[in-house]
């Protein structure tokens, strides 16, 4: 077993160095996994396998919460059992990141088989990623809820069940906007499960609610104070650079995350000073002006960060394996980490689009112009970002004659 065990860890590790690994942190955290891994399987009389290294993981794992150093180091032995043990079955091919979550899904086999359908069918549609993953979440909390109910033949629901998925408790603290995506979707299902004749019953998807209380959200965006330190930012290393780019590419253009991280260096026209793209959201084809800093920014990081590797994508890892970026949710919270809740109250990408909106607005550059800048299909749905408008706001309010206030401290 040491032997086997011995040669499989040496072979894993010259894959990883084959993948253009070079961390010392990862090199180290591999090998102290094997060492302690294989003094377990020796004293368990165990040879390796997936099962007996998650059997370690179970007994070194720490107790919940974990601090960040417990987090980062049981994630790197965890990724090391993985790939010895994808490596003992000879699919290591490639470095890969091992999500701690798995999704959700039915047991029932039929069921199973009805969500690949669909999800297969959405695929042909030519849905993108993200909506063919809320589907599936959707499709499969509700399957769930069926099988929770001992309803396993989908044959057999009916109006009173799809009502009643929505009167269960996860639902009871969301917003309507966030219940109304979950009936959309799932009567999107219910009509592919009649189209496909699985349910005999027409028109079950008739019985998805319509009518939810509607909710008016301010819109929230960062701070005059805030905004200026994002674009005056010097950045200078590697990192910096390339997230600073992002960032202007949200606050300047109102470009999405997912719009960003995917963006290639053939969408960008220097010799017409735009950038033209597919957005992931709406399929629509976009073209924006290259404004002087997002320009110049972007030319920084391409010019001198970026990795010099046969990819298209602009934006890529800074270290070796250099591929494309994952959602990178943290990049502006380092960037403005010194900020409160008052210049920055929302993390993540999406509130610098927002301020991106709400100061063209505060221009009066027309709604049409607005909606497709941002590239929004209906005009009408930057009428929202008139909240954060302080000025234009004052001009909405309502009189109070006729109900003036009779009371001296309240005049």
């Amino acid at each position: 077993m040491t032997k086997n065990f011995e040669q499989l860890s040496v072979e894993t590790l010259e894959k990883i160095k084959g993948f253009g690994i070079k961390s010392r942190t990862v090199i180290k955290f591999f090998n102290q996994t094997c060492r302690k891994l294989k003094v377990y399987l020796a004293e368990n009389s165990f040879e390796f396998s997936l099962e007996n290294g998650e059997k370690w993981l179970l007994e070194v794992c720490p107790c919940e919460p974990m601090t960040h150093s417990q987090y980062v180091t049981h994630s790197a032995r965890r990724r090391s059992v993985y790939m010895l043990a994808e490596c003992q079955e000879g699919r290591l091919d490639i470095w890969r990141m091992y999500p701690h979550k798995t999704a959700d899904r039915p047991k029932t086999r039929a069921y199973l088989q009805l969500l690949n359908s669909h999800e297969d069918r959405l695929r042909s549609e030519g849905m993108v990623k993200a909506t063919i993953d809320f589907a599936m979440r959707v499709d499969s909390s509700f399957l769930i809820y069926l099988e929770e109910s001992e309803k396993l033949e989908i044959n057999g629901i009916t109006p009173h069940d799809v009502v009643g998925y929505f009167t269960q408790k996860s639902f009871s603290g969301r917003k309507p906007e966030g219940v109304k995506s979950y009936a959309y979707k799932l009567k999107s299902f219910l009509m592919f499960l009649e189209d496909i004749g699985v349910v005999t019953e027409k028109k079950l998807s008739l019985a998805v609610p319509k009518v939810f209380a509607r909710q008016e959200a301010i819109v929230t965006v960062i701070s005059e104070k805030a905004e200026k330190a994002l674009k005056s930012f010097k950045p200078e290393t590697g990192t910096a650079v390339r997230d600073h780019a992002m960032i202007l590419l949200a606050l300047r253009l109102g470009m999405r995350r997912s719009d960003i991280v995917k963006m290639k260096l053939s969408d960008i026209d220097w010799k017409n000073d735009n950038i033209s793209f597919i957005q992931q959201k709406t399929g629509v084809r976009i073209t924006l002006p290259m404004l002087p800093d997002v320009g110049n920014a972007l030319m920084n990081y391409i010019l001198n960060f970026s990795p010099k590797i046969a990819d298209d994508t602009v934006f890529l890892r800074c270290y070796s394996p250099y591929q494309k970026l994952s959602p990178c949710r943290k990049i502006t919270g380092k960037f403005l980490s010194g900020f409160d809740r008052e210049d920055y109250p929302q993390r993540g990408f999406h509130i610098l689009r927002r301020t991106c909106a709400t100061n063209m607005m505060k221009n009066n550059i027309p709604r049409s112009v607005i909606s497709a800048s941002i590239g929004q299909i209906d005009p009408n749905s930057v009428d929202v970002y008139l909240s954060a408008d302080e000025q234009k706001m004052r001009k909405c309010a309502i009189s109070l004659k006729g109900i003036e206030c009779e009371r001296g401290d309240l005049r």
